[in-house]
C-alpha cells in the first residue's frame, strides 16, 4: 500500500476538546493501518508525551499505559523494519497472516459485509474517496469513518454521539477487538503489537463512553 492510499487525518473544527482528541486518534490509527510509519510519524507519536488520566478506572488507565508502550516503541523502531513488518502481517505472499477487512470476521444477514457497509456509507452520505485504494470494511477506512463521524470533513457536518454509537456499534466493536488479538498472536508482531494493544485500548474506552452516553 503506497503513502498516498493513507486517509486524510486533518481535523474539521471547532469541536469539542474531547471529540477532537478522539478524532486525532481516529485518525492516527487510521493512518497506522493503512500503511506502516515513516520516520517522521513514528518521531512525532515518540514525542507524543503521556496521556493526562484523572480518573481511577481500569480501562482508562490500561489506555495511558498503552499509549506509553507506543510511544517507547515508536522511538526505538526503524521505519524500514516497520515497512516490512507490516508487509508480513498484512500483506503477505499468497494470504496475509492477519485480515484487516470486516468481512473476515463478520457475518452478513443480507448476503454481504462489504455491500451493507457501503449501504450505511451512502445513508451518511460518504464514500470511499479518490485515490484511495482499500475497500471500505478496510480497519483504516472504517476507523477513518468514525474519524469523520466524530470530526467532520469540508462539506460534512460532525454526526451527533447517537449516530456515532450505531456506526461504532455494527463496523468497530463487533470486530475491531478480535482483529487486536489477532495481530497480537502472531509471533512476528512486534510494533504493531504495540499498536494493536493501544487500538483494543481505544475501542473499549469508545465503547464504555457510549453505553454511558
Amino acid at each position: 500500500m503506497s503513502e498516498r492510499d493513507a486517509p486524510a487525518v486533518a481535523v474539521r473544527g471547532p469541536i469539542p476538546a474531547e471529540d477532537e482528541a478522539r478524532s486525532n486518534f481516529y485518525a492516527l490509527l487510521a493512518r497506522l493501518y493503512a500503511g506502516a510509519p515513516d520516520a517522521a510519524l513514528l518521531r512525532a507519536i515518540a514525542q507524543g508525551g503521556e496521556l493526562s488520566i484523572e480518573t481511577s478506572d481500569e480501562t482508562a488507565r490500561g489506555l495511558a499505559e498503552a499509549w506509553r508502550t507506543l510511544t517507547a516503541a515508536s522511538a526505538a523502531m526503524d521505519p524500514e523494519a516497520a515497512a516490512q513488518e507490516y508487509v508480513d502481517l498484512f500483506v503477505g505472499v499468497g494470504r496475509s497472516e492477519v485480515s484487516l477487512h470486516a468481512a473476515e470476521y463478520l457475518r452478513s444477514t443480507r448476503g454481504s459485509v462489504l455491500a451493507e457497509l457501503r449501504a450505511e456509507l451512502a445513508r451518511l452520505g460518504l464514500s470511499r474517496q479518490a485515490g484511495v485504494s482499500v475497500f471500505e470494511d478496510h480497519l483504516a477506512a472504517v476507523l477513518e469513518t468514525m474519524r469523520v463521524l466524530v470530526a467532520g470533513a469540508p462539506g460534512i457536518e460532525p454526526r451527533a454521539p447517537a449516530e456515532q454509537s450505531v456506526f461504532f456499534e455494527h463496523y468497530v466493536s463487533s470486530w475491531v477487538s478480535r482483529c487486536c488479538a489477532a495481530i497480537i498472536a502472531v509471533p512476528i508482531a512486534n510494533y504493531y503489537r504495540r499498536v494493536a494493544e493501544f487500538t483494543a485500548c481505544f475501542v473499549a474506552i469508545e465503547r464504555d463512553s457510549f453505553a454511558i452516553d
